[in-house]
């Protein structure tokens, strides 16, 4: 005989249960349906903050969050900031709630998705039946979904493998986990087969938006272009197509068109602060300076309740209030800026200097430019890998500004360095020598540079070809870490690490040492061949490693 509080199949007992929402009474209604249904280790929370907190400290099995929670984040971005903080493991069960009205346009927004959707209001039946589903479905998944969060992803594709013959009702969610899982190892063109095989059946979003990644990192832009385009017909709220399709534009060189799309993703999904943040960029490389500004005052605005908010939101809004020529609100953006990140790390306290010693520029200020610049310099001096290629070069030109052309040549000596193959970078490098009247002496450095760059690397190849695969490991190791944005010193090193692993064996600590450095190298180096044979390598080792465990 069973009872609604401890049925006999099935029951919540002993699972650890979240509750996240705005209302009291509506916390009372859940609770009180869970306990129905066997749970007694039951939370509730209405503060967001609190909850991930909470999610930290105890990892819950299951988690109910209402989308509206008042002030602060909405459910969505609970979701967003605990999956990027690996707060919620695959094992764990999250549904967002939501009054129906607004169910369809919450599903469409969505970047990361929960497990499943509820719209108030709803039964304890309903409740029971879609959790004692998931839970049922999780089971045949926990094995991918542990290989994956441990970051063994060419284990998870053969366990996918393996479940598909098993369990075959999953057959497609068994594809999914494997395409995201060749993503993630970088092998696209792999992950493209995959959605294609599932596209071949059934028009799945998932694969569309999987396949056109792919695509795009293999640079094949028309055909990613025009899948997209055909995803989004039928669904306007696929946001997360609209936000692919304008990094598709961009690289095609499209920058109108990809405005336009990031205007559209904005309008159905306006709470993201990256996604705000992407199309103030474009609008202000497109100098379309009205949009760029209030597309920055709102990721500011959406960014106070984010995890994905910056200070790059408020250097951009000064950088559009200089290019209109509004120095006094340029200046008060820096302001702010300066009171809300006092205690900011030292990346960010080198882009306040860069965008202060701008302001100061602009108001003819040389001496407080100086002096902006001098804190840079130092800043730089005891941080020297806080800062990426494009901040090296706009601090590299306020020090030429400044007569310091120490300083700046060595900014410029450094992106060489990290860029010696990039002709946009060399160009724009070579341009900025010319400026300051160094035209012959930038030629020096720029060439020099890259000259010392392929020789160290030439050299390095030697020893490998030699078969002295340590010294060669050794030495492309210590050019990596010292050029961390070179693709081609990166590239080696990966190539003499698996080299070394295969003439003296394999082994975890440095297969997961090149897993890392491959996947740091991927958004620009994946859709080379030479990166696919490593990734290949790489799985043939892990497999090795797992058959000798």
């Amino acid at each position: 005989m069973s009872s609604d509080r401890h049925p006999a199949l099935w029951s919540l007992q002993g699972q650890s249960i979240l509750i996240i929402d705005e209302l009291p009474q509506v916390r009372t209604m859940l609770r009180e349906l869970l306990t129905r249904c066997g749970a007694d280790t039951i939370e509730s929370l209405s503060d967001a903050e609190r909850a991930l907190e909470w999610m930290a400290a105890e990892r819950p099995d299951i988690i109910l969050c209402g989308y509206d929670l008042g002030e602060g984040k909405d459910g969505q971005q609970v979701l967003e900031q605990a999956r990027e903080q690996d707060l919620v493991p695959y094992s764990t069960i999250f549904i967002l709630i939501s009054a129906e009205n607004t169910l369809r346009r919450v599903m469409g927004a969505v970047e990361h998705e929960p497990d499943t959707y509820l719209a108030k209001p709803f039964t304890r039946e309903v409740l029971q039946d879609r959790l004692r589903r998931l839970q049922k479905k999780k089971a045949h998944f926990r094995e991918v979904g542990l290989a994956v969060e441990r970051r063994a992803y060419s284990r998870a594709c053969r366990l996918c493998d393996e479940a598909i013959i098993r369990v075959p009702r999953y057959r497609l969610d068994f594809l999914r986990f494997k395409a995201d899982a060749l993503a993630r190892l970088g092998d696209y063109a792999a992950a493209a087969a995959v959605c294609r095989e599932v596209l071949n059946e059934t028009v799945m979003p998932w694969a569309q938006l999987g396949l056109a990644q792919a695509l795009f990192y293999q640079d094949q832009l028309d055909e990613a272009h025009a899948l997209l385009r055909t995803a989004i017909q039928g669904r306007e709220h696929f946001v997360a197509a609209f936000d692919l399709l304008a990094r598709v534009q961009q690289k095609m060189g499209q920058s109108d068109a990809a405005e336009v799309t990031l205007a559209q993703a904005v309008a159905l999904s306006p709470k993201s602060p990256r996604r705000q943040r992407a199309l103030a960029e474009a609008a202000l490389g497109n100098e379309n300076l009205e949009v760029a500004e209030q597309a920055y005052r709102q990721a500011i605005r959406e960014g106070r309740h984010s995890q994905f908010s910056g200070p790059e939101d408020f250097a951009g809004l000064a950088r559009v209030h200089l290019c209109a020529g509004d120095t006094d609100r340029a200046g008060q953006t820096m302001a702010r800026m300066q009171r809300e990140y006092a205690q900011a790390d030292p990346a960010t306290r080198l882009q306040m200097a860069v965008v202060e010693a701008d302001v100061e520029q602009a108001r003819g200020n040389t001496k407080a430019q100086a002096a902006a610049v001098a804190r840079a310099e130092q800043l730089l001096t005891d941080h020297a890998q806080v800062l990426s290629a494009e901040q090296r070069m706009m601090l590299a030109e306020h020090c030429m500004s400044c007569g310091h052309t120490e300083v700046a040549s060595d900014l410029i000596r450094q992106v060489v360095r990290g860029h010696h193959e990039d002709e946009a970078m060399l160009t724009r490098a070579r341009e900025l020598f010319d400026r300051a009247d160094m035209g012959e002496e930038g030629a020096r450095l720029i060439d020099g540079e890259r000259a010392e760059v392929i020789r160290l690397n030439n050299q390095a190849v030697a020893l490998s070809r030699q078969g002295d695969l340590k010294a060669a490991v050794s030495m492309l190791l210590q050019a990596a870490q010292a050029m961390p944005d070179n693709i081609v010193i990166n590239l080696n090193a990966v190539q003499a690490l698996l080299q070394l692993m295969q003439r003296e064996g394999a082994n975890w600590r440095v297969l997961r040492q090149t897993q890392s450095m491959l996947a740091k190298l991927s958004a620009r180096a994946s859709g080379q061949s030479r990166f696919q044979k490593l990734i290949r390598l790489m799985q043939r080792m892990e497999q090795q490693l797992e058959a000798a465990a």
